[in-house]
């Protein structure tokens, strides 16, 4: 994650002393940070977020929130459909990698025969797995950051 950031990991250790690891990023330009002021980066709707790691919904949703959409999370891609079937959200953001029965991918394809005019994107930090999904359904990698998830969900409502 550090490296993909554009950051470096130190690893200082001396025996019978302790280990010490330096993490270093990047700082972010001011106005990359800001996306807001970019009118193409206002959200519209409701996001269901379906991802299976606590931490990684929560940034993701503060993210979401930040341009706009109202964000409700799943952990999972079975109740990813019940909700689909409810017909209350506007876009499904999803992990692709997830244990259970069902992968993104598979949850993907189950929304476009489903409901097809409901978008998808799809995010995911494994290369095995962006293979196949570029393939067919929009594909975010992670790590994200706000400006590339605008850009991603931009290119998505203007498909």
């Amino acid at each position: 994650f550090v490296h993909q950031a554009g950051g470096d990991v130190r690893i200082e250790s001396a025996l019978g002393e302790g280990t010490s690891v330096v993490i270093t990023l990047p700082r972010a330009q001011a106005e990359e940070a800001d996306c807001r002021g970019d009118s193409s980066a206002v959200g519209w709707g409701k996001v269901l977020l379906v991802e299976d790691n606590p931490d990684v919904a929560s940034a993701s949703t503060i993210l979401l929130e930040q341009l706009g959409y109202s964000v409700r999370w799943v952990p999972n891609a079975s109740e990813a459909l019940r909700e689909v079937e409810k017909n209350d959200v506007d876009l499904v953001f999803s992990d692709v990698v997830m244990p259970g029965e069902m992968d993104g991918l598979s949850l993907a394809r189950a929304i476009r025969h489903q409901r097809p005019d409901l978008p998808v994107l799809l995010a995911t930090g494994y290369s095995d797995a962006a293979r196949e999904a570029m393939a067919k359904f929009p594909m975010i990698r992670k790590p994200y950051e706000l400006q590339d998830l605008s850009r991603a969900l931009t290119a998505l409502r203007t498909r």
